[in-house]
Parts: C-alpha cells; sequence; structure tokens
C-alpha cells in the first residue's frame, strides 16, 4: 500500500507536459497595443527574453520604450534600452528601478528573476512615476544596511551543529543524531532545506518559503497531507490549469504554462520530500538505522537536485523512477529484516 501511492508521479509529469504542448504560441487578437501594454489594471508584467532580443513595452501613460537584452549569464544580465543610452547589469533575484524619461522619477522597475530555458524571466512593473530617484546618500545607506543584516546572519550561523558541515552526507547524518530540541535550535537559528542551499537571491528565497509554506501539512496524513500542500502551492486540477493556460494568449499564456509546470515539478519535489520524512520516522522507530537512512536522504536529495537540472521529459521521469525504486529497495530491506 505504501508504494503505490507514489506510482501516481509518472502520469502526474506526463499531465503536465501536456499543459506545455496545448498551450504553443498565439496572438493577441482585438488589443490596440503591438507589445507588452500596461493599464490602469495591469501594473506587473512577466517578460520572457533572449539574449540579442528587444521587447517594446507600453507604459499606463502611453510612452512606448524599446528593452534591449545584451547578455544573460546565470548570476546576472546586461540590458539597456533603445531610447536611453547607458545599459547597467543586474543580478539575480534582484531589482534595478529606471527613469526612462529623465523627470527626476523612475518609470519602470525591472527584476531579474532567473534564466530558464536560454531566457531571462524578467518582472517588470510599471511604477506610474510616482517614486522619486535616490540620491546617492540614500542608496549608500541601503547598502550599509544590507552589510549589517549580512554580518547578523554570519554571527547566528556560528551556533549551528549541522548546518556549517561542507559535505551533504555529513549534514544529514548530524540532523538525524540531533534530538527534537536540538533540531527546534538548529531550524531557529539557520532554515535552509539541502535543495535550497546551492541557490541564490530571490530563487533561494522563494524555495525557502515554499518548504516553510507546506510545514502546517505535517499534521495530515495520505490524501489528506497532499490535499493541503496542493492548496499550500495554489495547485488546482490538471485539467484546471491546462484550460486557464489555454484562455491566455502570447506572453501571458507562455507564463501560465510555466508557472502551471513549476507547481507540479513543486509537487514531485515534495513527494521526495515525504518520502525522507517516511525514512527518517523508520529510523526514530527502530526499523533502519541512523546510517541506512542518511543513505537513503542522501540519494533523494541528489536527485532533487537532478530533477531541478533536467532538461527533458525523459531525463524527469528516470529521476522520478529512480526516487521510486529507491524507496522500494528501502521497504523491502525492512521488509527482510523483520521476516
Amino acid at each position: 500500500m505504501i508504494l503505490k501511492k507514489y506510482i501516481s508521479y509518472n502520469l502526474l509529469f506526463l499531465l503536465v507536459l501536456s499543459i506545455a504542448y496545448a498551450a504553443g504560441g498565439g496572438g493577441g487578437g482585438g488589443s490596440s497595443c503591438s507589445g507588452l501594454c500596461f493599464s490602469q489594471s495591469r501594473t506587473t508584467i512577466l517578460l520572457y527574453i533572449k539574449e540579442k532580443d528587444d521587447k517594446q513595452i507600453k507604459l499606463a501613460n502611453g510612452n512606448k520604450f524599446d528593452i534591449i537584452l545584451n547578455k544573460i549569464e546565470d548570476n546576472k544580465i546586461n540590458m539597456g534600452f533603445k531610447q536611453v543610452a547607458e545599459t547597467f547589469d543586474i543580478n539575480v533575484g534582484t531589482k534595478a528601478s529606471v527613469d526612462l524619461d529623465n523627470d527626476n522619477f523612475y518609470d519602470l522597475e525591472i527584476g531579474y528573476v532567473k534564466k530558464e530555458l536560454g531566457n531571462a524571466q524578467l518582472r517588470l512593473k510599471d511604477l506610474r512615476n510616482t517614486i522619486p530617484v535616490e540620491s546617492e546618500e540614500k542608496n549608500e545607506e541601503i547598502k550599509k544596511d544590507v552589510i549589517v543584516e549580512k554580518t547578523q546572519k554570519e554571527e547566528e550561523s556560528s551556533g549551528l551543529k549541522c548546518g556549517n558541515f561542507d559535505v551533504l552526507r555529513e549534514r544529514v547524518r548530524c540532523r538525524l543524531n540531533l534530538e527534537s530540541g536540538e533540531i527546534e535550535k538548529e531550524l531557529e537559528l539557520q532554515y535552509l532545506p539541502e535543495e535550497c542551499r546551492s541557490l541564490s537571491g530571490n530563487e533561494k528565497g522563494i524555495c525557502i518559503a515554499r518548504y516553510k509554506s507546506v510545514q502546517s501539512c505535517w499534521k495530515f496524513s495520505g490524501n489528506e497531507r497532499i490535499s493541503c500542500v496542493k492548496r499550500q502551492i495554489n495547485l488546482g486540477r490538471i485539467q484546471d490549469e491546462k484550460e486557464a493556460c489555454n484562455k491566455k494568449t502570447g506572453q501571458e499564456r507562455a507564463a501560465c504554462v510555466i508557472g502551471a509546470k513549476n507547481k507540479v515539478y513543486s509537487l514531485i519535489k515534495w513527494r521526495f520530500y515525504d518520502l525522507e520524512e517516511r525514512a527518517e520516522d523508520f529510523m526514530q522507530r527502530g526499523l533502519i538505522d541512523n546510517e541506512t537512512a542518511a543513505d537513503f536522504v542522501v540519494k533523494v536529495e541528489e536527485n532533487k537536485r537532478k530533477f531541478n537540472e533536467a532538461k527533458t521529459k525523459d531525463e524527469r521521469e528516470g529521476i522520478i523512477l529512480e526516487v521510486r525504486n529507491d524507496w522500494k529497495g528501502l521497504v523491502n530491506k525492512i521488509k527482510e529484516k523483520n521476516g
């Protein structure tokens, strides 16, 4: 019965891929705007743009500007506007505000979310000329605040028992040996799931928030727990997600498709996480030892990383099968040990 719950991994994954195939390109229809348009009700736009590409945006005040993406890197982009001479860098997970018409008020906020499939994912926000351009003195104050905050975090991490180990296996073995009170203290000092550890900026924050959001679901079991997780990550029925994306066009449809896929991928990785917790429960009940539990958890964490890096359906499906087989192997060990 334990294993049957996890056979649905493959079906879940294949269903979400069908969203991408069904929600392909598509034009606008009916809009007088030929580019990406802000309005009184639409203040943010999620933009996917390739290196050396340019896209026209239209602010709510009617002014038009052409974004040019000069270079994409994993940790930063270089970009500019046809109407503005200067170019600038934006680090991943950070934002930049620009004054496009030299009136000393910011017009647009640009956030570099991440690099995905050769595209830069940008979040654009029309600032409506409501924020004055800050002085250099103010910017220096902000930088000092960031440095102070970083120093405080470094001081907190000095009391960690497990989080400062460089090797994944050592961190896992250490955590599995902690008493409940020690675990609580460790989490107070640093809540950093292994999947989030290698990330940076906005991606890291989103990853940590995603793990925190499902903590309340552990009080449930079985299907109730899964339903709770789906609510927390805002994942509805796959068919409903697909239909919602098909109603959109152009960039909005592309963003919807990627968002739907990412939610399902999050659910799949949560199921991986659930297996880790079950393995730890087996250890606490004396069914397996610390080394066996650590072996399993490390394998799952490594497969989470591979899943995040996978580029194709076959790669992801293979990783899901590998995790399922590792789980089968663990359960079989317990059966053999206990007759």
